[in-house]
Order: structure tokens, then sequence, then C-alpha cells
């Protein structure tokens, strides 16, 4: 489970047995600092008490419901989430999803409702970068 450490560079990862270790976030591993409360899947290469992390997979958002993570883009009127534990486009329900449309381009963490093959309705969300308020 990823903890704070009041440096969103440096995020704790706290293993079951209680064990911390610190990881390294940067490049397509940025996000991980932002997923507090989140179970994740870390790869990466230890070093110095210290997780590099590679690659990365949300397991559970921290309430046990299901997600999806990766960017947000816009198709026309409608929003997709090119998600990276699946490694295929959700689609999102047109009027649920409609308080992400300012975060086209960011990666997001979306809980939701899978209601068909591919289509899920957002019940909420979570921008995995640092910004205080929609742009």
């Amino acid at each position: 489970m990823i903890h704070p450490r009041g440096d969103p560079a440096a995020p704790v990862v706290r293993a079951q047995d209680g064990t911390e270790t610190v990881l390294v976030v940067h490049g397509d591993a940025a996000p991980v600092a932002f997923l507090d409360g989140c179970i994740v899947e870390l790869d990466g290469a230890l070093a110095f008490h210290r997780l590099h992390v590679r690659d990365w997979r949300v397991v559970d958002a921290g309430d046990g419901s299901g997600n999806f993570v990766g960017t947000l883009r816009a198709y026309g009127a409608r929003l997709i989430v090119d998600d990276r534990n699946s490694g295929g486009p959700v689609l999102l329900d047109d009027l649920t999803a409609a308080p992400l449309r300012p975060w086209v381009g960011y990666t997001v963490l979306v809980i939701g409702h899978v209601t068909g093959a591919g289509y899920v309705v957002p019940v909420a969300f979570r921008v995995l970068a640092d910004v205080p308020t929609a742009p």
C-alpha cells in the first residue's frame, strides 16, 4: 500500500509485514506518488533501501471497487482512459464522466462500475499529478 511522506517525489510502500520502502518515481512511474491508500504491484530495482519503480499496476483503489488508471483522452465528445491494468481503452459514460473533461491528457484513477464491454460509469476519480484545481 502506498503512503505519502510529504514529498511527492518519494512516497513509501508498506508491505504486508509492515516494512516500508522508499520509492523513487519519475517519468512513467511519477503517478505512483499520488496513489496513497491504494494497493499496487510494483516492478523495479532495489538499491540502497529504495525501489526505483519501472512498472506499476493498481490492484485495489483503496475501497475494494474496480479501478481504471491511465491517460485520459478525448475522442470527439467521448472520454476514454487508456487503462494500464487491462492494456486496453475504457470508454467512460458521457454524463457521469463530464467532471473529468478538464483533465484530458493527465493520468487519472477512475473508480466505477462496468456496465458493458469496455464501458464504465465513473463514481469517483483522482488526478495522479500535482495539480491544485481544474486547469
